[in-house]
């Protein structure tokens, strides 16, 4: 039997019998958004700590951005939600982990782990037909960001350093490429001055945000809406509707 305890103080099994049952693996949106904001991307490597929960806020911006429906916003948000429980390795580690297991005779042991956790956390929040079905955007999504980050945050330069193979550089064609955005930098004073409780908090909101907008949206009310044009501050969402009555979040 292998488990962790969560931030809020409840068992997560990873084997044993109590695995494969609802209280075994039970997802809390609180844990995820706790434990995402104390998360670091690129092990570290950043000029500033650069959590998963910041980087899943910058997913479902994009999102929004490109007017996607809220189902999708929610998505780009949780799509790395799994790794409140499974940590976040990076995706060099990932794929060493992978070769070294296949080398020794077994299977890619680190994409196997990963992918139990993530589709039951989708399943769990009812996500998982999104991700199935707008795939393509959402990876979109991801390298979007990941070229973003790597531009603002990381020391990686392109006349020094190899190329990443994920974002296409190299690529002649540009659409084979993933540019990094050019209406936000992540390298900013207000950024900075977040504290992990505020990326928490921020995280929770937006969850909490999509949950009314998909509700509102069913009963007729219009979505959700930028507030401003980002200018490097964490981007503020108003409803464009009249005030919502309070509602349970909790799928």
């Amino acid at each position: 039997m292998s488990f962790m305890v969560t931030a809020t103080g409840i068992e997560y099994h990873f084997t044993g019998p109590d695995s494969v049952t609802d209280q075994g693996r039970h997802f809390r949106i609180e844990d995820i958004a706790h434990h995402l904001a104390q998360l670091n991307r690129f092990t570290g490597a950043c000029k500033r700590p650069y959590s998963v929960a910041e980087h899943s806020l910058l997913c479902s911006e994009i999102a929004q951005r490109g007017k996607a429906s809220a189902h999708v916003q929610l998505a780009a948000l949780m799509h790395d939600a799994h790794e409140a429980y499974t940590a976040d390795l990076s995706s060099p580690a990932k794929r060493a982990v992978n070769q070294r297991s296949v080398a020794a005779g077994g299977t890619n042991a680190w994409t196997v782990f990963e992918t139990e956790h993530e589709k039951a956390l989708r399943l769990h929040f009812r996500i998982s037909t999104v991700f199935t079905s707008y795939r393509l955007l959402l990876r979109s999504i991801d390298l979007r960001a990941l070229a973003t980050e790597r531009r603002d945050l990381t020391a990686w330069r392109d006349l020094t350093h190899s190329g990443w193979e994920v974002l296409g550089d190299g690529e002649p064609l540009a659409h084979d490429r993933h540019e990094p955005l050019d209406w936000v930098s992540l390298d900013t004073p207000e950024r900075e001055a977040m504290t992990w409780k505020d990326w928490r908090q921020a995280f929770l909101d937006r969850f909490a945000q999509l949950m009314l907008s998909m509700q509102a949206n069913r009963r007729g009310y219009v979505q959700l809406q930028p507030a401003a044009k980002c200018d490097g501050k964490l981007p503020q969402y108003v409803a464009a509707a009249a005030p919502m009555p309070f509602v349970n979040v909790k799928p």
